[in-house]
């Protein structure tokens, strides 16, 4: 699981067209937006795209002044089991 919690700056004048473009991007969800153009916005992989490459999208949209990444959380899938031989017996 790779989950990223980016604040977005937009353009104040065109923060409607900025937000719908982040809701078309597969693995991005808009939480909050402010007037001033700044938008909080969370980022998961996907299938077809890891979430630094839509984190990289957001910079490409039309109208974003600066998308800054402000949070990083990463986990494998896989359960690490305690090793044994290290239990100090």
């Amino acid at each position: 699981m790779n989950i990223c919690g980016v604040l977005v700056h937009a353009l104040p004048k065109r923060g409607e067209d900025v937000a719908a473009a982040i809701a078309g991007l597969d693995g991005a969800e808009l939480h909050q937006t402010i007037p001033d153009g700044r938008m909080i916005v969370t980022v998961e992989d996907t299938e077809e795209n890891s979430a630094g490459d839509t984190v990289l999208a957001l910079h490409r949209i039309p109208g974003v002044l600066s998308a800054a990444l402000v949070y990083h959380n990463f986990e494998t899938d896989e359960v690490i089991e305690p090793n044994s031989s290290n239990s100090g017996e």
